[in-house]
C-alpha cells in the first residue's frame, strides 16, 4: 500500500481583504469625524516684531488704560460712548491738520474699548491709525 503524501499548503494571511477592511474602516472614520479647531492659544498683547518708530507729534493719540479709560490728548474720557468720544476727538483735531490716529492700548484693555476708539475715529474719517505695541524680545 502505498501513502499519498499530501502537499504542504501555505499557511499564511491573506494581506489584500485585510488591507481593504482598513481602507474601508479609514473612509468611515474620516468621514464620519468631526474636526474642532479649538482658539485656545495664549495671547500676550500687545507684542510686534515691527521696529516703526510711532512719532507722536501732530498726529491724534488716543490711549486706552487697562481700566478701560480713554484720554484723547491731555482729556480723560472715563465712560466713552460714540457721541461722547466723537465730540472729544472732533475738538482735539481743530488744533491739528492730521488724520493720523495713533492707539496706544493696554494689554488688558477690552477688545471692546479698542474697537469703539477705532470706530469713532473712522466716522471722523481718521483713516491713517497706527496701533503701538511693545518690541517683542524673539
Amino acid at each position: 500500500m502505498r501513502l499519498r503524501l499530501r502537499g504542504k499548503d501555505a499557511i499564511g494571511i491573506e494581506i489584500a481583504p485585510l488591507i481593504d477592511i482598513v481602507f474601508i474602516l479609514l473612509i468611515f472614520f474620516v468621514v464620519t469625524s468631526t474636526f474642532i479647531r479649538e482658539n485656545a492659544l495664549e495671547v500676550d498683547l500687545p507684542e510686534s516684531h515691527s521696529t516703526i518708530d510711532a512719532a507722536t507729534n501732530g498726529v491724534v493719540e488716543i490711549v486706552i488704560s487697562a481700566d478701560n479709560e480713554i484720554r484723547v490728548g491731555e482729556r480723560s474720557i472715563p465712560n466713552a460712548t460714540v457721541d461722547l468720544l466723537k465730540v472729544e476727538l472732533a475738538a482735539f483735531m481743530t488744533n491739528l491738520d492730521s488724520d493720523h490716529v495713533v492707539v496706544r492700548a493696554d494689554a488688558k484693555a477690552h477688545h471692546e474699548t479698542v474697537v469703539l476708539a477705532l470706530d469713532t475715529a473712522n466716522l471722523l474719517g481718521l483713516n491713517k491709525v497706527s496701533i503701538v505695541t511693545v518690541q517683542s524680545d524673539g
